[in-house]
């Protein structure tokens, strides 16, 4: 998945975000800060919900390239490339340049952690 904004690089892989990141990421924010947050802690500000709603999601998207980072580390420790790493509308994605060579050992705990 082509990333269209770059964000940077983390061990040498570029982190990008797709455009659909946005109408979810948008969604998140405005789904907690009109509706959950108000039915939760009914005595807040506008204010408080919209930067409430703000910064649980961006937690949320930094968890979701958390994990991803967890893929590309096990897979750079065991000499597997990793082109990219893309955040979307359905989450993140990293981009592995090819599969483990053996199913034994490091490649399990790979499948854990995609787990």
């Amino acid at each position: 998945m082509n990333a269209n904004i770059k964000l940077g690089r983390i061990w040498g892989i570029p982190i990008g975000l797709s455009n659909s990141w946005f109408l979810i990421f948008g969604l998140i924010t405005f789904s907690l800060a009109t509706s959950y947050f108000p039915s939760e802690f009914p005595s807040l500000s506008v204010v408080v919900y919209s930067i409430l709603g703000l910064v649980t999601s961006l937690l949320f998207f930094g968890s979701v390239l958390a994990h991803e980072l967890g893929h590309s580390f096990l897979a750079l420790r065991n000499h597997i490339p990793v082109r990219s790493i893309t955040l979307f509308v359905f989450g993140g994605v990293a981009q592995i340049e090819r599969e483990p060579s053996s199913p034994a050992g490091a490649p399990a705990i790979m499948a854990v952690v995609y787990w």
